[in-house]
């Protein structure tokens, strides 16, 4: 599982998210005692801080062409700045999250762990593009790493497909089928898989070839 951290980069923040953002990680760092020896150093950082904060304010005013340049330019420091300090803020956690959100920094969201595939669904087999050609497509599983389909042109004593070999594909649209006789019934059935293992079959779909 990976390791708990804050983000480190902020350039695609605007500028009044940007400004409250930093606001808040210096108050929070601000005698920290899980943050003893900040880097960068707690008064560069502070200046920083309300250096950007006061001219954005200005700049936010309809500011001339000098005081949004100025703006840009503290801008352009300050998230350097936090960029160095958010991974101090990292480093210095080691991945407890409570460390890290007493940092004031916005914390990177954990992804969750993958389960087993489920039943794979709306599948659906069509006519090709040439006669006794048929394709199958079904709803894409975003936990899937590939999927497993098997066919059957016939039935057994008890009316059941017979299934053939198991065959895959990493992709859930335009499987085309090997061309069969017109007036055959195909069968198609898939399941998926990742690395927790495989998936339950799907119910079987069928088509009389044309």
């Amino acid at each position: 599982m990976r390791q708990a951290k804050v983000y480190q980069n902020y350039a695609r923040w605007d500028d009044y998210s940007l400004a409250t953002l930093a606001g808040r990680t210096l108050s929070f760092i601000t005698g920290n005692t899980h943050f003893p020896t900040p880097a960068p150093e707690l008064t560069a950082y502070g200046a920083a801080v309300n250096d950007f904060r006061e001219k954005h304010e200005i700049a936010s005013r309809r500011g001339s062409a000098l005081e949004i340049a100025a703006k840009n330019n503290a801008r352009d420091l300050l998230l350097e700045l936090m960029k160095q300090m958010a991974f101090y803020v990292n480093t210095v956690a080691n991945g407890d999250q409570q460390i890290l959100a007493s940092s004031g920094f916005e914390l990177m969201p954990v992804p969750k762990a993958v389960g087993y595939p489920g039943i794979v669904g709306g599948l659906q087999v069509t006519d090709g593009r040439v006669s006794g050609e048929t394709r199958f497509s079904f709803n894409v599983m975003r936990n899937a790493w590939e999927y497993e389909y098997q066919i059957a042109t016939s039935l057994d004593a008890a009316g059941l497909p017979e299934w053939g070999e198991l065959m895959r594909t990493t992709t859930s649209r335009l499987n085309y089928l090997p061309i069969a006789d017109p007036g055959i019934k195909v069968y198609v059935r898939v399941r998926a898989r990742n690395g927790k293992g495989i998936g339950d079959w799907c119910e079987a779909v069928s088509l009389m070839v044309r």
